[in-house]
């Protein structure tokens, strides 16, 4: 194997940047190391996709043969590789365009191509690579700190005008030092001799078989894309197995928007390997901690491509407008759902998961949490038009939006600052508003609410305060349920013997409220029942049961309502949805779907309507008789 030559950069006589100020270039971050090397890498990859074919990104971990470790000392030459059990590990990605652009710094490229040198040779981040995500800025740092000796090796191949071209380079960094009265910056890089550079990288077919006998074996012979070696990973070698572990973890929390692409492009296949075995990961769109976030996704990019249609219940779309100028921020989308267990003291998470143009998740944002206990998943994609924006306000780790850092003018409006705070506004005031009970306002009004909800109570009948006339104009319908299936508890401050602590009408334990329409009386058990479908949602049931013939055919057709402080309850809309899901027969079991159930001569007389509970307001139902008249 051909033996490469090691570089040493000395520091220049005007002065510029050592190693030990490159390491330190990551700043703080706020997770586990080995989630933000993930991040960094796989950011990195995804950026440089050339959307022909899916990318591929690979992490092996591995204890090297005694061949590759041969061959490694006789590339590495000086390196501290004398450790007789020596682990790599390596990132590859493949579907994507390589390393390209000129291998020196101070050359121009075709087409403004730097990604070599970018990552090889320059510090930090060249103006015209744009906010992508990752784009090999100080973030590259990362893969030193990875390795115990500070030491890597890059394979990567790319097409130029003249061809397909493959390049292998070694890069370490150490502390500053001095040599016979030359300070030397810490930086080396191991390759061919150059006089202008030091070392240019190993080209053409020496460089794919050193590349082959050091173990980089994922890219494919036809394909374009980079091979990242650590050297001696920073952990203990029993485990090396747990990192790539927490790796495949992190991929499937940050990278499922990516994986799950559908029709958005040509997407993302993840793999991880420890000595050899496959780490299986879950399916995004199937998995539980996933699957909302998925759906929540899909529908964000709906209303972006201009597709979007009412979500289902319980889901909710909007869009976050900024001021100042008045603009579209970005896309959320949510919705809630009843948490598994998760111990006594633990409460159920409620995160909105943060994204942008190059689709990683930047981080899980914490949310108030659902006033009734249950969890919270969501999405907020940032409007493409304001990328820069929001890249802006990413530090080098990616891993949130910091708003300070794309202030751009001072006093100017910071549409970072706005989105994060209208989420935050959207969840706090729908904890508040479902906590606060009504003290002031038109007394008609809060008696109105008190009024319906005050048939509740057990000893207690609705439709008896004196200050609200009882008619047409003001009918009782059946009493509310709240988002936990249970009855709405009273509210306001009821007056005694009137509202919401009225007088008590027919015996004690009466609880039926009768209608009737020729002969056919219609009774309303008023204490509604929680239940729960069958794909976990919720929902609420109020029976019914009928006395009487009905003569003629007649239909009963059930319209959802929603209880609200200042009046009525309202029939449910676009705001608050409310399905009736169907009517069933207590005798039989029998189920009729939608809201309207035909009743002839000699049907049951039991029946029990079926609505879906939202997660932030108290329902009810108003049934309507109408006759069929002869055809």
């Amino acid at each position: 194997m051909t033996r490469a030559v090691r570089y040493a950069e000395p520091l220049p006589a005007s002065g510029g940047i050592d190693a030990r100020s490159v390491r330190r270039t990551l700043g703080t971050y706020s997770m586990d190391f080995w989630e933000l090397f993930l991040r960094e890498t796989l950011q990195n990859s995804w950026d440089a996709a050339t959307g022909e074919r899916p990318v591929h990104f690979c992490v092996d971990g591995w204890r090297l043969t005694a061949a590759q470790l041969q061959s490694l000392r006789l590339f590495l030459p000086g390196a501290d590789l004398d450790a007789p059990e020596l682990r790599v590990l390596t990132v590859t990605d493949s579907g994507t365009r390589g390393l390209g652009g000129p291998t020196r710094a101070d050359r121009v490229g075709e087409d403004d191509d730097r990604d070599f040198v970018d990552l090889v040779r320059n510090i930090g981040r060249h103006p015209d690579k744009g906010f992508a995500g990752g784009t090999y800025g100080y973030g590259k740092a990362v893969l030193f700190e990875a390795s115990s000796i500070g030491t890597v090796v890059m394979f990567t191949r790319v097409r130029t005008t003249a061809g397909v071209q493959c390049r292998l380079i070694g890069m370490s960094l150490t502390d500053p030092y001095r040599v016979e009265g030359r300070q030397y910056t810490g930086r080396h890089w191991w390759g061919v001799p150059h006089n202008d550079v030091g070392v240019e990288p190993v080209t053409g077919p020496t460089a794919e078989r050193m590349a082959r006998a050091l173990g980089f074996t994922r890219l494919p012979e036809d394909g374009t894309g980079t091979g990242i070696m650590v050297i001696a990973p920073r952990t203990e070698q029993e485990r090396l197995a747990e990192v790539i572990a927490v790796m495949a973890d992190t991929a499937t929390r940050y990278a499922w928007a990516n994986v799950a692409q559908g029709d958005q492009g040509p997407g993302l296949r993840l793999e991880f390997t420890s000595e050899g075995s496959r780490i299986d990961l879950p399916d995004p769109g199937t998995d539980a901690r996933l699957r909302f976030f998925v759906e929540a996704h899909r529908y964000c990019r709906a209303v972006f491509r201009g597709t979007a249609e009412k979500p289902p219940w319980p889901w909710t779309v909007q869009e976050i407008v900024g001021s100042r100028p008045e603009q579209r921020l970005g896309v959320l989308a949510w919705r809630t759902y009843r948490a598994g267990a998760s111990g006594n003291h633990a409460r159920p998470p409620a995160e909105i998961a943060l994204l942008r143009g190059p689709g990683l998740v930047v981080e899980y944002r914490t949310v108030a949490a659902d006033p009734f206990g249950h969890a919270i998943s969501g999405v907020f994609i940032a409007d493409p038009a304001l990328d820069e924006d929001f890249a802006r306000a990413e530090p080098p780790t990616h891993d949130k939006w910091q708003p300070r850092l794309a202030q751009r003018q001072r006093y100017a409006r910071n549409p970072v600052s706005q989105a994060l705070q209208r989420i935050d506004r959207i969840f706090k005031e729908r904890r508040t508003g479902a906590a606060a009970a009504p003290t002031t306002g038109a007394v008609t009004g809060v008696s109105r609410l008190a009024n319906i909800l005050g048939v509740l109570l057990d000893t207690q009948a609705g439709g008896t305060d004196s200050r609200i006339p009882v008619g047409p104009a003001n009918p009782v319908p059946h009493p509310p349920s709240t988002p936990s299936g249970a009855p709405a508890p009273p509210t306001g401050t009821p007056t005694p013997g009137t509202g919401g602590n009225g007088p008590q009408q027919g015996p004690p334990g009466q609880r039926q409220r009768p209608s009737s329409t020729r002969g056919l009386t219609l009774n309303f058990h008023p204490r509604a029942r929680p239940a729960l479908l069958v794909d976990g949602s919720r929902a609420v049931e109020f029976d019914i049961d009928l006395t009487g013939n009905p003569g003629a055919p007649q239909i009963l057709n059930a319209q959802p309502l929603v209880a609200v402080a200042d009046g009525a309850p309202e029939p449910a809309d676009g705001t608050t949805p409310v399905d009736v899901l169907h009517w069933r027969d207590r005798d039989s079991g029998v189920l009729t779907p939608g809201p309207r159930l035909a009743l002839t001569a000699g049907m049951s007389k039991h029946w029990t309507v079926t609505l879906t509970q939202p997660a932030d307001a108290a329902v009810t139902v108003r049934v309507s008789q109408e006759e069929v008249g002869p055809r």
